[in-house]
Order: C-alpha cells, then sequence, then structure tokens
C-alpha cells in the first residue's frame, strides 16, 4: 500500500490514501482471505475503490498496482489498453514515464490516444478498423516512425486537421522523452 501511494503521489493524486484491507472468509478456491482495495484522494474517509474513485483515479491505481505487480511477478509482456483513460496533460506524461519505466525490464504495449503517453514509446503502431465491402470489420497496423509519427502524435494533438501548431508539439514531445 505505501508504494501503490507513493506512486499515487508521483501521478498528483497528492492527498491520496491507499489500504489493502483483508478480511477472513469462508475456504474457496480463492482462499481464505477477503481481498479490498481502500481509496481516498483526500487522505480521509478511506471507502472500497469501486465506490469512491473517478475514472482518472482508477486508472492510475491501476497503473501503480499493476507497475508494482509487475516487478514482482517478472511478467514477460504487459499490455495496457487505454490506462490513461479520464487523465491528460501533466498526469499523462507522468503515466507515460512510469510506462517506459516498466518498459526496461519488459515488453510494454501501450494502446493509447494521448499525444503525452504515445511520444514515450521506443515504436509507434497505429492501429486502423475498416468496413469491407461484405460489411465485416477489417483492423490493421502499421508502424509509424520519423515525419509519420510527428504528424501521428500530431493528428492527436489537433484532430482531424493538423496544424503546424501541432506539428511543432509533435516535436517537443518527442524530443522531451
Amino acid at each position: 500500500a505505501e508504494e501503490v501511494v507513493r506512486d499515487l503521489r508521483f501521478l498528483e493524486l497528492d492527498r491520496s490514501a491507499f489500504e489493502v484491507a483483508l478480511q477472513p472468509c469462508a475456504p474457496c478456491a480463492a482462499g481464505t482471505d477477503a481481498v479490498n482495495f481502500l481509496f481516498s484522494a483526500t487522505g480521509t474517509g478511506l471507502q472500497d475503490v469501486s465506490r469512491c474513485a473517478s475514472g482518472g483515479e482508477i486508472s492510475r491505481i491501476m497503473l501503480c498496482l499493476k507497475a508494482m505487480m509487475a516487478r514482482f511477478v517478472g511478467m514477460p509482456t504487459l499490455v495496457f489498453d487505454e490506462i490513461d483513460t479520464g487523465v491528460s496533460g501533466s498526469v499523462a506524461d507522468k503515466m507515460g514515464r512510469m510506462i517506459c519505466r516498466m518498459g526496461e525490464d519488459m515488453q510494454v504495449f501501450s494502446i493509447t490516444h494521448l499525444p503525452q503517453v504515445a511520444a514515450k514509446g521506443d515504436a509507434h503502431y497505429v492501429v486502423s478498423k475498416e468496413i469491407s465491402t461484405t460489411g465485416t470489420a477489417v483492423s490493421s497496423i502499421r508502424k509509424v516512425s520519423g515525419e509519420e509519427r510527428i504528424n501521428e502524435i500530431a493528428r492527436l494533438l489537433s484532430g482531424a486537421i493538423v496544424t503546424e501548431a501541432a506539428i511543432a508539439n509533435a516535436k517537443a514531445l518527442l524530443e522531451s522523452c
């Protein structure tokens, strides 16, 4: 719990509190303890995380838990599917840094729509989905690099119309990694 709180504070939940509550339960396939995660963004009035955490807080808690588990379990690969939902700005940047640190010890795939996170990766892939002439959804993936990567991050920043400001911002994000 202390390690999770330290990481939550890094992710700008400065007053957060987190505890792991073990409660005895009837013996079953999962063991003889029920585990509850208790959380408070303000540091007071801990409650079950499912009752009190916002989407962005849940994203940060999950990243902290996964980062800790990855260190102790020795997983070879970890896939995050929009673990950064509900965050933006400097928190997104810090989540990207945390994911990058995890990538030093294991292979990490992060599916994201946040340019702050996408810019941190060693490799960048674009996944797209189209409907074929037969009405079937077809997904494709392709690696982007160089100018194409800059343009993709700029697209994440500005939407359908990629502006010069977005391109400059994309370059700055890539240089800061």
